[in-house]
């Protein structure tokens, strides 16, 4: 059987954070650049700038580190706050499977 799910993070009945914001975030780490994520991403890079900002702001922790450009160019990295923001959750994405696994090998023996 398989099966599937979504996990989000909300507050105030809105979502911030999930599987897109996670992904940005890591494109962000391994791309160097908040406008290079979201191109590899197929977003724009107002709409990953505005998701990021919402999120910080909801959130109270800063993301992003952000290197305006120039004659070296400029980037953007993921802070420290970020990385164990992104280890927290995907942790939390591994106990709740790990839980539904354990549920649909007990209720639907296959």
């Amino acid at each position: 059987m398989d099966y599937r799910f979504r996990l989000w993070l909300m507050k105030d009945n809105k979502k911030v954070f999930g599987e897109g914001p996670l992904m940005l975030l890591k494109k962000v780490e391994e791309l160097g650049s908040l406008r290079q994520a979201a191109m590899s991403m197929g977003m724009s890079y107002s709409k990953a700038w505005k998701i990021m900002k919402q999120i910080e702001e909801e959130l109270q922790i800063q993301l992003i580190n952000r290197k305006i450009g120039g004659v070296a160019g400029g980037g953007s990295t993921i802070t420290r706050e970020a990385k164990d923001f992104i280890n927290k959750y995907e942790a939390l994405v591994a106990s709740v499977n790990k839980k539904i696994e354990e549920d649909i090998n007990r209720f639907f023996v296959i």
